[in-house]
């Protein structure tokens, strides 16, 4: 008596398949989507935010060190 193995997932054709989509980028694009029209996408604003918000920061900013190839 023959009997059929059932699949353990079902196979999708490679038209199925959407390798570039990427949730934790989708929700990235989205949340940059919705920051970027809060300034109705003007870039003067979005950039004066930003420098707004760094200020208010309370993280410490460290100067940059010379590379070692700068130092020869």
């Amino acid at each position: 008596m023959a009997t059929q193995k059932p699949q353990s997932a079902r196979r999708k054709s490679l038209s199925d398949q959407k390798p570039w989509e990427d949730e934790v980028l989708t929700d990235l694009y989205a949340v940059r989507d919705a920051y970027a029209a809060e300034h109705d996408y003007d870039l003067d604003r979005i950039y004066a935010d930003l420098k707004r918000r760094e200020a208010q920061s309370r993280l410490k900013r460290l100067k940059p060190t010379p590379t070692a190839s700068a130092r020869r």
